[in-house]
């Protein structure tokens, strides 16, 4: 105890005050949510238990730093006093920390209902959009001063028991042997302490709520771009590309794999070159859809009238909750791999997408969008795999709208007017991109055209503001002559936001896909489960292709193909959602099958594993560990398609 009357009590009021921070915000979130209400008071106790190993671990991890700093600190040098004023300062910066940290996981966990994850190590990734966001989006003043009012304060009351932190003296022998305890602590932590702990109950929140932000912020910066091999369940190479060709409908003459899913696809209505127009609506649930929820009054009259005039998908799931999941499904059409999306990996280029199979085939292609295209690397990827033009908010009208994301809506579509009629001018058909930014936090729109109206949420009223632009958008199209040769595909990029206790929120991942132009069904409404990465072979299919295809999408208006399935992400588990059953795969092997209510979503863990569960979860496997293997072995690439090519070539 005498090395605790020493220096060494900085180290321990420092563990105490990330501790103590850690465990007011865990109590303040769990007495914020329902999660008691629903899984009872032994389960939110023993998250509690839990978020205490969490918190321990973590708090040793931060303190570290200090630990060899005081240890390595002559005791002459450690009472000299500007010493003294550094350390003080330096524990006033501590307390403002671990509050600041628990104001900002506050503000998380409001909006995405769980703790740090890859959304927030993306987003710092690119701080000019956060913070503009931030600051127009929440008291930035408050979130700020208060901590460091508060900060100032304790250290003012605690400052007699800060003074006392150096009494005992602390010779070379004890500093070494305090490091070594402290240290091996720290490992025996580092082992014992693992994610899993976190999983006290099937409720998401809850377990959400047992674990650490900053922990699971470095969990997910760890395993941004980690192979799915070693941390999820797998089948052998063998058996997964077996079984996956099956699954994606191919048909002989198939080549030998290993890791590809190569096959070809025959056209099941005639060809048509059509422009084809993709447009990624920025946060459009299905929720706010009068066509598709019942919300009253409808919040998208523009959007309902168009759904009676093209063929709208009522029971399609974004892969994940980033606009670049939609990127990655829309384009490549692949399952969301956990960690980062290949729209951020390096490794990403020359893939297998539609623009760069439409550009082969002598399409223009543009990506148009109202913020700066740099963010989380779109306008790499893009480029890299087929799209020819960026267009970003570096391009629009000088003094437009704009909010941290970008300028609002109608500016967004006016210049995509422009490019279209630009590229239809060169007498060649063309593909573009198009992503709004109204709909997203702060919810700021321009009020010339829909005021908001009393009652209604900010979210609400941009939803209003976005579906106003998206049928602005459309009338003035109907003007231009590339119009009537033009297929348009109006969907959201994932839900309004991430909420509910299941692993895999269902609710907050179904979106509207409307396809709209010729070749298309009026006012049909096509029920079967789809996925946003069924966009990509759907559009080809109506285009009346045949092509050579690696997608792993479906063709929902002419399957061929697995039927009434959808694939998903959320943090680092990945789901594949079929009838009326959806398995989930997480770290370290795991592997759980739920039951679905097709209306509510509530899912309930199955009883009994059965045959028909062990087969979801293999062809889940095969989705997911096929992917993983070819994107990392090269085999989804163009180039990879040629060399298939070629070795079908003698058999033709």
């Amino acid at each position: 105890m005498t090395l605790l009357r020493s220096r060494f009590r900085l180290v321990a009021l420092a563990v105490l005050v990330w501790m103590t921070a850690w465990f007011v915000t865990r109590v303040l979130l769990l007495a914020h949510s329902d999660t008691i209400a629903l899984a009872g008071w032994p389960r939110a106790l023993l998250a509690l238990a839990a978020g205490e190993a969490f918190d321990l671990l973590t708090a040793l991890w931060l303190t570290l730093p200090l630990l060899v700093y005081l240890t390595v600190l002559r005791e002459r040098w450690f009472r000299n006093p500007w010493q003294r004023r550094v350390l003080a300062g330096g524990f006033v910066a501590l307390l403002f920390a671990a509050l600041f940290v628990g104001v900002v996981e506050w503000y998380f966990f409001a909006e995405f209902d769980g703790r740090f994850n890859f959304v927030a190590v993306d987003y710092l990734v690119y701080p000019t959009e956060v913070v503009d966001n931030i600051r127009e989006s929440y008291p930035l003043s408050t979130a700020i001063g208060v901590p460091l009012l508060a900060a100032a304060c304790l250290a003012w009351l605690g400052r007699e028991r800060f003074r006392r932190a150096w009494q005992a003296p602390a010779r070379a022998a004890q500093r070494g042997a305090f490091a070594v305890a402290y240290l091996a602590l720290l490992a025996a932590g580092t082992v014992l302490v693992r994610p899993a702990l976190a999983r006290v109950s099937d409720d998401r929140v809850l377990n959400e709520v047992a674990a650490n932000g900053p922990y699971s912020f470095f969990q997910a910066l760890l395993g941004r771009d980690a192979p799915y091999d070693g941390l999820y369940a797998t089948l052998p190479s063998k058996e997964v590309f077996t079984r996956l060709p099956q699954l994606l409908g191919a048909k002989p003459p198939m080549p030998s794999p290993p890791h590809d899913t190569f096959r070809l696809v025959k056209a099941s209505s005639p060809a048509q070159r059509l422009n084809v127009v993709v447009v990624l609506e920025e946060s459009l649930g299905s929720e706010f859809i009068g066509a598709l929820s019942a919300h009253t009054p409808s919040l998208t009259p523009e959007y309902d009238s168009l759904a009676a005039q093209g063929t709208l998908l009522t029971r399609a799931y974004s892969t994940g909750n980033r606009t670049i999941r939609a990127i990655e499904a829309t384009t490549a059409s692949l399952p969301p791999l956990p960690g980062a999306s290949i729209v951020r990996r390096t490794a990403s280029r020359g893939l297998f997408t539609l623009p760069s199979v439409l550009r082969e085939r002598g399409y223009q292609t543009a990506f148009v969008y109202g913020g700066r295209a740099i963010f989380d690397g779109m306008s790499g990827y893009l480029q890299d795999n087929g799209v020819e033009r960026i267009v970003d908010q570096g391009s629009m009208p000088k003094g437009a709208f704009s909010t941290a994301w970008g300028v609002a809506d109608e500016v967004i579509f006016d210049r995509a007017l422009q490019e279209m009629d630009a590229m239809a001018a060169n007498g060649k058909p063309f593909y573009s991109l198009v992503l709004t930014v109204s709909n997203h936090r702060p919810y700021a729109f321009p009020q010339d055209q829909v005021q908001p109206l009393p009652g209604l949420h900010r979210r609400e009223n941009a939803v209003r503001y976005a579906d106003y632009a998206l049928g602005r958008f459309l009338k003035k199209a109907r003007e231009h002559a590339f119009f009537s040769d033009t297929l348009f595909v109006l969907m959201g990029d994932h839900g309004a936001r991430v909420y509910g206790a299941a692993e895999i929120p269902l609710a907050s991942y179904e979106v509207p896909i409307l396809f709209l132009g010729p070749g298309v069904s009026e006012g049909a409404r096509v029920d079967t489960v789809a996925s946003s990465l069924d966009v990509p072979p759907t559009i080809l299919g109506i285009l009346g292709f045949d092509y050579e295809s690696l997608f792993f999408g479906n063709d929902v208006l002419h399957p061929s193909g697995e039927e009434g399935r959808a694939l998903m992400g959320h943090n680092s588990e990945v789901a594949l959602l079929r009838g009326g059953r959806i398995a989930v795969l997480g770290l370290h092997s795991q592997a759980q099958v739920y039951t679905v209510d097709a209306a509510t979503h509530a899912m309930e863990p199955l009883a009994t594993s059965d045959a028909s569960a062990r087969q979801l979860v293999e062809d889940a496997i095969a989705y997911y560990d096929g992917a993983d293997l070819a994107l990392r072995t090269g085999e989804y690439t163009m180039e990879e398609i040629r060399e298939e090519l070629a070795e079908l070539q003698p058999a033709s």
